[in-house]
């Protein structure tokens, strides 16, 4: 069963639907992330993450911590530590994300897919929203499309 893809630039995130999250347990999303993509140091008290490597190496920060994950490799981000990563592979990286709560971090993401194609929504105000801080030095005015990526949970 095929669940819901959003594009947020050029990451791809797809929700895999599954009998967990009509339950409430926890929602399982597969990314791509190209070459050097990043997501900028933040944090959520909503929901936690378990990141699987399938493909390629990704570097994280967690609560001041580094680490270097390849493929096979598991990392749990309880809720709201601080963390980012991005990935380190030469090719494009493959993570799935196991979060906690079920469909809380889709809400968000639908939410900021929605702000990427409507200017006229404040991409501040759906972080706030949902609980997202991000933690990294932010722009004066709202992103553009282009940099709204580059600090996507």
């Amino acid at each position: 069963m095929v669940g819901q893809t959003y594009e947020l630039g050029p990451m791809t995130l797809a929700f895999k639907p599954s009998e967990a999250e009509v339950d409430g347990a926890y929602s399982m999303i597969e990314s791509i992330e190209p070459p050097g993509a990043s997501v900028d140091l933040h944090r959520h008290p909503s929901w936690q993450e378990t990141f699987v490597v399938l493909e390629g190496h990704f570097d994280f920060e967690v609560a001041g911590a580094r680490h270097a994950l390849g493929q096979g490799e598991i990392l749990v981000v309880p809720r709201g530590a601080a963390h980012g990563f991005s990935c380190t592979s030469a090719v494009a990286g493959r993570l799935l994300t196991i979060s906690t709560p079920s469909r809380v971090f889709e809400a968000f993401v639908a939410e900021v897919s929605a702000a990427n194609r409507d200017p006229s929504i404040d991409v501040r105000a759906v972080f706030a929203r949902h609980g997202l801080e991000l933690l990294a030095a932010q722009p004066q005015q709202a992103p553009s499309a282009r940099h709204r990526v580059e600090v996507r949970p």
